[in-house]
């Protein structure tokens, strides 16, 4: 490629991305997260169309635009470096031709320690300590309390838990998994944005070949079933651990379940209703139960055998 387009390419992309800010600095900051997180994607187009020097020439740029435009906006200041550090390192995932699932991980791990340097690091450095948040948390579900005439305090406390503790336990594991969420993100639009603008096909993955597995099923059962124990464990260290630990393990296991869902609803329902189900569990906790379940007997193997004989009797 000529360096004129080059050039031309790279002062496009800083253009766009300096308008957005724009607009949203404008817009009182309405939207900035969603702007920080176009950050990687542009890097990871622009390095994939030339090369990873490059691409680290543009992160300088896109580092001043949104710290001089962005009027030092502490969103700016702490995730487009965030952004920059996951760009590069999956722009340079891509120039080694690693397989997609090493450039989810990358995407993942980049934005999830982003995550917690930036909560657990920066933002008390900058006047926001962790126990304010935590009090915001405590807020929030007293309102939600008084809406739904649900008591969470009563609630915990039947179950042997600490409902302060447990918040405390929610506001890391939601940390890390707003991190995950953002990964994710920035995989999913940079593999569709490659391939759409025909700069690299990164390939596609099917849900029916994420293959279950049983090991992995009984440990984060075993994982789960932990905050059932964990009420009664005095050691400090020990009961946030396990907490942590079981939260995990459900993660894992409402992931499995997510999965059987979809493809229960598709292959015997015929029916695409996959997702409001898991909508629906969000309003209903019972429904979250009912995913762990489903999650554990898919990812372990029963399910994934029933719908494996759905698709033999249909040959």
């Amino acid at each position: 490629m000529n360096q004129t387009k080059k050039i031309t390419q790279g002062a496009m992309m800083l253009a766009i991305l300096g308008a957005l800010i724009l607009i949203d600095r404008m817009l009182g900051y309405f939207f900035d997260i969603m702007v920080v997180l176009i950050v990687p994607v542009i890097i990871v187009m622009y390095s994939s169309m030339n090369t990873f020097k490059d691409g680290a020439i543009l992160s300088v740029g896109i580092l001043i635009i949104a710290f001089l435009l962005g009027n030092l906006q502490i969103t700016y200041m702490i995730y487009v470096p965030v952004g920059i550090v996951t760009g590069l390192s999956y722009a340079f995932g891509i120039k080694k031709n690693l397989d997609k699932r090493t450039l989810m991980f990358i995407s993942i791990g980049t934005y999830v320690l982003g995550e917690i340097i930036a909560t657990f690091v920066v933002y008390p450095i900058l006047g926001f300590p962790i126990s304010q948040m935590l009090n915001e948390y405590l807020a929030a579900l007293e309102e939600s309390s008084n809406i739904l005439g649900v008591n969470y305090t009563e609630v915990f406390t039947m179950a042997g838990l600490d409902i302060t503790k447990i918040i405390g336990v929610v506001y890391v594991v939601s940390t890390i998994l707003v991190g995950l969420m953002e990964g994710v993100l920035i995989h999913l639009l940079s593999v569709f944005l490659l391939k759409r603008f025909k700069i690299k096909d990164l390939g596609t993955t099917n849900i029916w070949d994420i293959k279950p597995n049983p090991i992995l099923a009984y440990v984060s059962l075993a994982a789960t079933s932990l905050l059932f124990v964990a009420g009664n464990v005095e050691n400090q260290t020990l009961y946030y651990t396990m907490v942590i630990v079981s939260i995990f393990g459900a993660i894992i296991l409402f992931y499995f379940g997510y999965i059987f869902v979809i493809l229960y609803s598709v292959m015997v329902l015929k029916r695409n209703l996959g997702g409001l189900f898991v909508v629906l569990a969000f309003f209903i906790p019972s429904l979250l139960l009912v995913l762990v379940i489903l999650g554990f007997l898919y990812a372990a193997g029963p399910l994934r055998k029933y719908l494996e004989s759905k698709i033999v009797i249909k040959q």
